[in-house]
C-alpha cells in the first residue's frame, strides 16, 4: 500500500470516529427517544480503523426492556412473577402496617379475605408477601386470642357512674355532719356535765380558739371522742365503695406494662399496695375537710362573739 493510501485511510478513519462519538454524545443527551430523531443505522466503518488503533474501547449500551411490561406485573401470557406486588397486595400491606397498632380512623383500610384473617392458610411456598402478610398478622395486637400472638391490650375504662361520681362529696358531707354534731350538741354537753351546769357563751368559747389553747383554766372548748367516730364513718365509707366494685385503680402506663412480666405474687402486691394508697389519700382529704369545717367555725365564732 502507498503512502497516499494509508493516508487516506486515515484520514478516513478520523473522520468516522469523530461521526461516531457526536452520535453517542446525541443519543446520550436525548434519553430513550434518540432513535426517533436518528437516521438508519451507522454504516459500518472501514477496517482502516481497527487497523491503525482508533477504535473506541466502550461498547455501545445495550437495548433495554420498557420498564412497565404486560409479563412483569403477570398480564401477560407468561406466568406471573410472585416477587412483583400488585395494588391489592400493597393495599394489604399498608392495612397491616397501619391498621393494627394505630386503629385509626381517617385512613379507609380495605378488607384482607377470610383466608388470609383466620391465619389458618398456610402461606404459598413461592409467594414471599403471603409469608410476609401471615407474619404480620401474627404480631397485629388486634386480633389476639390465637396461640402465640400478642394478647389484645385491656379495654378502655368504663366512664364513671353516678355514684363514683359523688362518692367524694358524700366523703365531705359526712365529715361536715360528724363535725357539726360535735361542735353543736356533744361538745355543749361534755361541758355542762364537767361543769355542773356552768355554760359559758357558746360563740365565745370557740373563737378563743384563735389566740389561745382550750385548756387554760378548763373553761373552754371541751376535748370530745371525734376521731373515733370519723375512723368509724371512714371504715364505713371505704366498706361500701369496696362493695359496689368502686375501688378499682389503674396503674401508670409504665408499670401496667410490665405487670404482666413479673412473677405472680408482686402484680396483686402491686395492685392492693395502690388501693391502699388511695384509700390513704381518701382519708387525708376527709381530714382536710375536718379542718377547714374547724377553721370556718372558729371564724365564724370570732364574727358573732365580737
Amino acid at each position: 500500500m502507498s503512502a497516499t493510501a494509508r493516508a487516506e485511510a486515515r484520514r478516513k478513519a478520523i473522520l468516522g470516529r469523530g461521526t461516531d462519538r457526536l452520535s453517542k454524545l446525541t443519543t446520550t443527551a436525548r434519553g430513550e427517544d434518540a432513535p426517533a430523531y436518528l437516521n438508519a443505522d451507522t454504516p459500518p466503518r472501514t477496517a482502516a480503523a481497527s487497523f491503525v488503533g482508533e477504535a473506541p474501547s466502550i461498547p455501545p449500551p445495550p437495548d433495554m426492556p420498557s420498564p412497565y411490561s404486560f409479563g412483569n406485573t403477570g398480564l401477560g401470557g407468561a406466568a406471573p412473577d410472585p416477587s412483583v406486588w400488585s395494588e391489592e397486595h400493597q393495599r394489604q400491606f399498608l392495612q397491616a402496617l397501619m391498621g393494627g397498632a394505630a386503629n385509626s380512623p381517617q385512613f379507609p383500610q380495605p378488607q384482607i379475605s377470610a383466608a388470609a384473617s383466620n391465619g389458618t392458610t398456610a402461606p404459598l411456598p413461592g409467594d414471599p408477601f403471603a409469608a410476609m402478610m401471615d407474619s404480620l398478622q401474627q404480631m397485629d395486637p388486634s386480633r389476639g386470642g390465637a396461640t402465640g400472638k400478642i394478647p389484645t391490650p385491656p379495654t378502655p375504662t368504663k366512664p364513671p357512674s353516678v355514684v363514683q361520681k359523688f362518692t367524694p362529696l358524700l366523703h365531705i358531707l359526712c365529715t361536715w355532719l360528724i363535725l357539726g354534731f360535735f361542735v353543736l350538741f356533744k361538745e355543749p354537753q361534755t361541758l355542762v356535765e364537767r361543769s355542773g351546769g356552768f355554760s359559758e357563751s357558746f360563740w365565745k368559747r370557740w373563737a378563743e380558739l384563735a389566740w389561745r389553747s382550750s385548756s387554760i383554766e378548763g373553761w373552754g372548748v371541751q376535748f370530745v371522742p371525734f376521731m373515733w367516730a370519723f375512723m368509724t364513718v371512714q371504715i364505713m365509707l371505704h366498706s361500701i365503695r369496696i362493695y359496689t366494685g368502686n375501688n378499682q385503680v389503674q396503674p401508670p402506663i409504665l408499670l401496667a406494662l410490665a405487670m404482666p412480666h413479673l412473677p405472680p405474687p408482686f402484680p396483686s402486691i402491686i395492685t392492693n399496695g395502690l388501693r391502699y394508697i388511695r384509700m390513704g389519700g381518701a382519708i387525708l382529704d376527709d381530714l382536710s375537710a375536718v379542718i377547714f369545717g374547724i377553721g370556718m367555725v372558729v371564724l365564724i365564732a370570732g364574727w358573732f362573739a365580737g
